[in-house]
């Protein structure tokens, strides 16, 4: 894979192939445990979120953290399993019921990647969930997950792939 460069908000995001991680005939649109989640219209593995990102980018320049990156091989792959988060964000008048389904991912350079640039940083960055949001309600950028912490204050369930089948599709109009 190539190098997929820094967001302008420092985050570093590799871009994914919708087709490879949606199940076959994903509805634009689903309904769990009472919500109404849209399919999200990109689909990525975040490497390092904006507060990682910009740290990093600091600490080591682009130009190194880039030469990690191609050091290592990128595959990711998804694994039919499927979580339901949910996060509470402040916002400007109060806050925002945020939710996401995501995928988790296959990839050994992940984590391998996070580790070589904690070590070679000295800034702490754990492992990590790699994912990718498929599905979110309330922000469509999704939950944010920068660590394993957040994605364990933020979970609530395992989703079966049964419940992204077209069967659970909602209702286009009013």
């Amino acid at each position: 894979m190539r190098w997929p460069g820094f967001r302008d908000d420092d985050a570093l995001v590799l871009p994914l192939d919708p087709a490879r991680f949606l199940p076959p005939g994903s509805p634009l649109r689903l309904r769990l445990d009472g919500h109404v989640l849209e399919r999200k219209h990109e689909v990525h593995l975040t490497l390092l979120g904006r507060d990682a990102g910009r740290a990093m980018r600091g600490r080591l320049g682009e130009e190194r953290i880039r030469g990690l990156f191609e050091s290592m091989e990128w595959a990711p792959q998804g694994t039919a399993r499927y979580a339901l988060l949910h996060k509470t964000k402040p916002q400007w008048e109060g806050t925002l019921q945020a939710w996401s389904v995501i995928e988790h991912v296959q990839s050994p350079a992940f984590a391998a990647f996070r580790h070589e640039l904690a070590h070679a940083s000295g800034l702490a960055l754990d492992c990590g969930v790699p994912h990718a949001t498929l599905y979110v309600a309330g922000d469509p950028y999704g939950i944010g997950l920068p660590d394993l912490a957040a994605y364990r204050s933020c979970f609530v369930r395992e989703v079966a792939a049964s419940e992204l089948a077209p069967g659970q599709r909602v209702a286009d109009g009013p």
